[in-house]
């Protein structure tokens, strides 16, 4: 095993000490895309580790830069008076899982320098999504590392990029919701904006810069030359609106949050269903699936209104129509809903709540949700990636690293530190 190979977990309901284990013999032979990538990655929050996530669970060593004296957020999301433990968060464990953590203080130049180190004699990649003055502040941005090493990756993703007026705005999802039109469109008509649960930027730009750092890797392959990725976290959710974007760029018109409703569908929402909160969406795009719609529900009386024949006609009486529907669906159990309108060829399904989606049968086939055993936090699920590759498939097979878990190990293996360089810097507060 390398040196530099994080600490192996078992699997939820297996025996044994987390930090003992060995690696299943089956996930050990299948081989990792990214094996032999170094990637050395510095930030919080989801959108930095949410990306490097990709990268790691296909095989890339990652080593987190973080410390206990400003910690990610995420690792305090919980914290209270019978729990202090900076170990103990479930999301944060999530979000970084098959990756290394190291404990710099980069308040202290010594600090500094060993991050440097990593970078200029270690790393392949270099990510951080910090907002842009902290790089610079550190010496640490790529116009001074790349000096030194000219074919350096380096991926920096904040929420308004690295350029612009607002640039130094340090903002989160929550804001990136807003600022990039989301929430606008999100809501009803009569109403206040109200945006999705979560935060969509977080959830949006760590697809792009996984992307964007393979793309630089096959660059670096063909030509021996580093790239600079600058990301901007709402600039990724902008582009997802490109379907609204496109009407006000063709005539000016910009779209109104209109609930569930579609302007070129109706039916199209979500309807109650039997029991407490369930719900079950269903969208007819054409009038042939409507007809099927009608037929599935035994062709009552107020379906075979002539007025709702077609798509127009439907919008038309759109408040009627939902009403009928709706007393068709709340005597219907969601389930039964969706089943039976599918059998007929019409668009439903059930709006699933977090636990009908950890008993999904499709998700489970697809293993979608891995438990992991924690040493500290214990059992646990953490979610796959929502893709997987036939020959060189990724795997959740480390847990959430400990806060600076493998100092050690990375100081003495990469970095070259003797047992008593490594106890000074710990009892100086550099390594915290």
């Amino acid at each position: 095993m390398d040196s530099t190979t994080p600490r192996t977990t078992t699997t939820a309901g297996t025996t044994g000490d987390a930090a003992s284990q060995p690696r299943s013999a089956s996930r050990a032979a299948k081989p990792k895309a990214l094996a032999g990538l170094k990637v050395l990655e510095l930030g919080g929050g989801a959108a930095g580790p949410i990306a490097i996530r990709h990268l790691a669970d296909h095989g890339a060593t990652v080593i987190r830069i973080e410390s206990a004296t400003r910690p990610d957020f995420l690792r305090v999301l919980g914290l209270s008076a019978s729990n202090k433990s900076l170990d103990r968060a479930p999301m944060f464990m999530m979000l970084n899982c098959n990756k290394m953590s190291v404990a710099l203080n980069l308040s202290d130049p010594r600090g500094v320098a060993l991050a440097k180190r990593l970078v200029l004699e270690w790393c392949d990649v270099l990510a951080e999504n910090y907002a842009p003055k902290a790089m610079k502040k550190w010496g640490l941005d790529y116009a001074t590392l790349v000096q030194e090493k000219p074919d350096l990756i380096m991926v920096s993703t904040c929420l308004m990029g690295q350029t612009g007026p607002n640039k130094d705005y340090p903002g989160f999802g929550g804001q990136g919701s807003a600022i990039s039109g989301f929430n606008f469109l999100t809501g009803w008509p009569d109403r206040e904006a109200t945006g999705q649960h979560g935060t969509i930027t977080d959830s949006l730009a760590p697809r792009f810069v996984a992307a964007a750092v393979l793309a630089a890797l096959l660059r670096k392959q063909k030509t021996g030359e580093g790239t600079y990725i600058d990301v901007a976290q709402v600039e990724t959710a902008a582009y997802s609106l490109s379907g609204w974007m496109l009407e006000y760029f063709a005539n000016g018109e910009v779209v109104q949050r209109d609930g569930n409703r579609s302007r070129v569908a109706a039916p199209h929402g979500a309807f109650p269903c039997r029991g407490e909160d369930r719900w079950c969406t269903i969208a007819c795009h054409e009038d042939a699936d409507w007809q099927r719609l009608v037929a599935a529900m035994g062709s009552p009386e107020w379906a075979r209104d002539a007025r709702l024949r077609t798509v127009a006609g439907r919008k038309q009486h759109e408040d009627e129509l939902e009403r009928g529907l709706a007393s068709w669906t709340s005597e219907r159990t969601a389930e039964d809903a969706m089943a039976l309108l599918q059998a007929a060829g019409v668009d439903a399904g059930v709006v699933e709540t977090c636990r009908d989606l950890n008993a999904d049968p499709q998700l489970a086939h697809r293993g979608h949700f891995h438990p992991v055993r924690h040493v500290v936090l214990g059992d646990h699920t953490c979610e796959a990636l929502g893709y997987a590759l036939s020959r060189t498939p990724g795997a959740i097979e480390q847990p959430g690293p400990l806060l600076g878990e493998h100092a050690t190990l990375v100081l003495h293996d990469i970095l070259d530190l003797s047992d008593e360089e490594v106890k000074s810097l710990t009892a100086e507060g550099v390594l915290r």
